[in-house]
């Protein structure tokens, strides 16, 4: 079987355009991208932290919590957490629920660091919730907390 040469240059052209249009638009973030979300209480008296297929965590003020893992070739990590803000007594006060990293989050609101590593961090506060892509002043709040009742 032979080929036409015009179906032979049409292949060649085709190869060479899909080549140069992915040169020109790299990806932000790639599949197996190593990253680290992670997760720190300031000032709220206690937090129960709740994310999608990890363990449960409390956090007091000064503590925190952080995962890594590699971006998979879907880009379909995503890690939903819920929040509750609980009294000394354990009685719940507020609480909250929302997206901590997926492909937007990725994209917008992380950074990497020197050595390669991807890094989410945010910040809990009695005012809400912040993120910073290098755990430095940038930090912007981005959620607040939902009153209970």
């Amino acid at each position: 079987m032979s080929f036409s040469p015009k179906l032979s240059f049409s292949v060649f052209l085709l190869f060479h355009l899909c080549i140069v249009m992915k040169a020109t638009t790299p990806p932000s973030s790639k599949w197996l991208e190593p990253y680290r979300v992670t997760i720190t209480n300031q000032d709220v008296p206690v937090v129960l932290l709740r994310c999608d297929d990890l363990d449960a965590s409390l956090l007091k003020p000064g503590n925190s919590t952080s995962w890594k893992f590699r971006k998979n070739f879907w880009d379909s990590n995503k890690y939903g957490c819920r929040f509750y803000w609980v009294d000394d007594n354990f009685v719940l006060q507020k609480q909250a629920e929302f997206t901590v990293f997926d492909d937007e989050v990725a994209n917008k609101l992380c950074g990497t660091d020197g050595y390669n590593m991807n890094r989410c961090y945010w910040y809990i506060t009695r005012d809400g919730f912040y993120y910073s892509k290098n755990d430095g002043s940038d930090w912007n709040l981005l959620h607040g907390w939902n009153n209970i009742g």
